[in-house]
């Protein structure tokens, strides 16, 4: 998916903190990328070093599956796990309806433990990627 954002400032590591208006965000399908509904600031790469400064707005393009996968990871593998961490305290420890309640949430507790450190590891490969260059609106 690709849609447009104005460089904020572009960081010494070569990735640059781009912001779009608060109005954007009402038909906006990124809003994962956004640090906080106030700000709007997300984090994206420039692989091919396109010539940009502040204030100008760049395309971007969103990559789906990334995005996708992410989605999955934070929020289906917790709701998967639940019953598991639930079945296996209830059938193999024979426990209390609480402590089996408990065991799927601990087993959820895994399962956001393991999305935040996938997520952390691949956080540049999950970043958007500036395609096209400044259209000089500053």
């Amino acid at each position: 998916m690709y849609t447009e954002a104005k460089v904020k400032q572009i960081k010494e590591d070569g990735t640059v903190i781009m912001g779009c208006d608060t109005k954007a965000c009402q038909g906006c399908k990124c809003s994962m990328f956004c640090n906080n509904k106030d700000q709007n600031e997300f984090t994206a790469r420039n692989d091919k070093n396109i010539k940009v400064s502040e204030g100008d707005t760049v395309r971007l393009y969103l990559p789906p599956g990334k995005t996708i996968l992410s989605t999955v990871m934070v929020f289906a593998l917790p709701l998967a796990l639940f019953p598991l961490g639930y079945i296996a305290m209830k059938s193999l420890l024979n426990t209390g309806e609480i402590v089996s309640a408990l065991g799927g949430f601990a087993a959820m507790g895994i399962a956001f433990a393991i999305a935040a450190f996938i997520n952390i590891k691949n956080k540049k490969a999950l970043m958007p990627v500036i395609t096209d260059g400044a259209k000089g609106d500053k």
